[in-house]
């Protein structure tokens, strides 16, 4: 059985009322592959693409992703690049997993890092409205990556798109590019604990429902997709 960081964290959303956005059928979606990604997921993956891949993402104003052409600005495309510099010795789409016990048996959790810098793994958000620094505290995801990954800080990094609407699609070369402080995460006592709770939780769910089937059998990818 195996289950991906970023499922564990729709769900955690869900079971904690985050947001009115936050479904058990959003849930259920992510575990089906049912959600193959919106302007947000491909946006995201193309400012990425250019951190990991440099110039070469860059395609005269377009970025190619599965989900279609993203179309960037010459500055937007430069702070990908800068941040890119910054950490020349860094390790780019890495994944890793880990087994867990829980009530319901053993399982695996998968986790792919963005990027690795010297001891800190470090993630990518482009963000489409102000972000609440709380959402990422929160978060399940900065807490398994570093028990996977046997780390012990961990940084959001989040780059704001202002002022965009899903009007535009995804053509953000128009919108000012901002990016923030990063949100630091650390290695805590109880770490391990929490993280247990969460499987359990969420093992007794997939009992209760009867989803066994959408967790067998998935096999770890490459990293791709980055959402927000």
């Amino acid at each position: 059985m195996t289950i991906r960081v970023t499922q564990l964290e729709k769900f955690r959303r869900w079971r904690d009322g985050v947001s009115p956005f936050d479904s058990e059928q959003g849930v259920i979606d992510t575990l089906s592959g049912a959600f193959t990604g919106n302007e947000y997921t491909w946006i995201g993956t193309a400012f990425h693409k250019i951190v990991e891949q440099g110039e070469s993402a860059w395609d005269n104003g377009i970025v190619h992703t599965q989900g279609g052409y993203v179309y960037l600005n010459e500055t937007q495309k430069d702070m990908a690049i800068l941040y890119r510099e910054t950490m020349p010795e860094a390790f780019h789409e890495t994944r890793l997993s880990k087994q867990y016990p829980t009530n319901h048996g053993t399982v695996t959790v998968t986790g792919c890092a963005d990027i690795i810098h010297g001891n800190v793994i470090r993630d990518i958000k482009t963000k489409y409205s102000a972000p609440v620094q709380q959402e990422y505290t929160d978060s399940c995801q900065w807490r398994f990556y570093l028990d996977i990954f046997d780390a012990d800080r961990f940084a959001f990094d989040l780059f704001w798109f202002k002022n965009y609407n899903r009007d535009m699609g995804m053509d953000v070369s128009k919108l000012e590019l901002k990016q923030l402080d990063p949100i630091p995460c650390l290695r805590y006592a109880n770490m391990e604990r929490d993280l247990r709770i969460l499987l359990d939780d969420f093992m007794d769910w997939i009992d209760y429902r009867n989803l066994y089937e959408l967790i067998n059998d998935i096999k770890e990818t490459p990293c791709s997709n980055h959402k927000q």
